[in-house]
């Protein structure tokens, strides 16, 4: 029995609970139950093999009186279809029978009965032996339920050391790629400083040394955001910020901006062209024109999506080697895939791709704090979106970004 209220298991009375009673006898029913319902039973009665097997799946008892010989179904095969039904294998079964053969008591045992009692019975034997049963019966669920919680509880603390064990790490390599990153921009804001204090320098010179400052400062600054963006997401303190905007100038102004980034060395300036003829919007590729696309996404955790995989596949690819970007809309998603043919990600690094501050072992000596794609992972969450990556050693790497367009595309899209 459950109280409706806490869910929780209330045990009956024993001298309360429910007895059905099979025989094919009626005065040894009549009999049994006369003594039972004294003594405050709920008793059921079934006279052959076939009722008894409707009455116990309709309002299953809490314990069955069973005869073996019977006109339909004997007990033994009786007790065979309650112990194969998940819904009443866990009743006990006594079987009442006139038969003394030792193998038919074995037979009544090994079929799943509890117990065996012999006809003539005395009432007093039949009543201890029910009680007996129900106590045992409701020891075991109480048994189960404790194995239950403690299974559950172990389970739990498993989950919460692991989850130590995994901040812990994190702390300390927070502490040891932060303390690294930036103890050498702070050597050389000092050293700086420290010569624009005691030596004679052109304006020229002190330009150049101020600007190696601010260099150095804004490196400092980016680490330190990408750590407390990561922590916020981490502590579950990031909430979706929807608003409408134009998806391709939006995706047109990130790549001048890294285009001023990066441009000395990659050749970024067709970058928004090629974008432009590998976008996809239900099947109509578009060229030439730029079409204006209003989406409503969050465009915060959309710009830290892109910029971190764009200069993750310009800094793992050798210098003026394509990047491929493609756009994919549908009336439910937008996809974007980031391709490059650089270094590629060793198999074994991919499980831990995603982790903050891990780094791919053949990355040498490429600058990084491996957080950028803990980031995006992170920002593809909070979008309720996905993330899958492709790689080959020496070949490239590609990520798809699948995230969905919330109240899809508000104005569709203008040629």
């Amino acid at each position: 029995m459950t109280n409706p209220n806490t869910g929780m298991v209330i045990e009956k009375p024993i001298n309360n609970a429910s007895v059905l009673i099979v025989d094919d006898t009626m005065y040894n029913i009549q009999l049994l139950s006369l003594m039972l319902i004294k003594q405050g039973y709920q008793v059921e009665q079934a006279t052959n093999g076939t009722e008894a097997l409707d009455k116990a799946t309709k309002q299953i008892p809490d314990i069955i009186l069973l005869d073996i010989r019977m006109p339909d179904i004997d007990g033994y095969e009786v007790c065979k279809i309650l112990k194969a039904n998940p819904k009443t294998q866990a009743i006990p079964i006594i079987f009442i029978s006139s038969i003394e053969e030792p193998s038919e008591k074995v037979e009544a045992f090994s079929v799943g009965g509890v117990d065996y009692i012999s006809k003539p019975f005395q009432l007093i034997e039949v009543l201890a032996r029910i009680e007996t049963h129900l106590r045992l019966c409701s020891l075991q669920r109480k048994l189960q339920e404790q194995n239950e919680q403690l299974q559950l509880s172990a389970t739990v603390l498993e989950r919460s050391l692991r989850q130590e064990r995994e901040l812990s790490e994190m702390k300390t390599n927070f502490i040891s790629v932060v303390s690294h990153e930036f103890r050498t921009p702070l050597t050389t804001i000092q050293s700086a400083s420290e010569l624009l204090e005691y030596y004679e320098w052109t304006k020229e010179e002190k330009t150049e040394q101020l600007h190696q400052i601010q260099s150095e400062v804004k490196h400092m600054t980016a680490l330190m955001e990408d750590v407390l963006f990561l922590s916020r997401t981490n502590s579950n303190k990031s909430k979706l910020n929807l608003t409408e905007f134009d998806l391709l100038k939006f995706c047109g102004q990130l790549l001048r901006q890294m285009q001023k980034t990066f441009g000395q060395n990659y050749n970024l300036h067709s970058f928004f062209q090629d974008l432009l003829n590998n976008i996809s919007i239900d099947n109509l590729h578009l060229q030439n024109e730029i079409p204006e696309l209003v989406v409503k996404m969050d465009e915060k955790l959309l710009r830290q999506i892109l910029s971190n995989l764009l200069t993750n596949a310009i800094k793992y690819s050798p210098k003026n080697r394509d990047i491929d970007i493609k756009i994919i809309v549908d009336q439910q998603n937008v996809t974007f895939i980031v391709v490059d043919h650089g270094i590629g990600i060793p198999e074994e690094d991919l499980a831990h791709l995603f982790s903050a501050f891990h780094r791919g072992k053949n990355v040498g000596i490429l600058p990084g704090t491996g957080l950028g794609l803990s980031i995006v992972k992170n920002c593809v969450d909070i979008h309720n979106g996905s993330i899958s990556v492709q790689s080959q050693l020496n070949i490239g790497t590609e990520f798809a970004v699948v995230l969905p367009l919330y109240d899809c595309l508000n104005n569709h899209f203008k040629l």
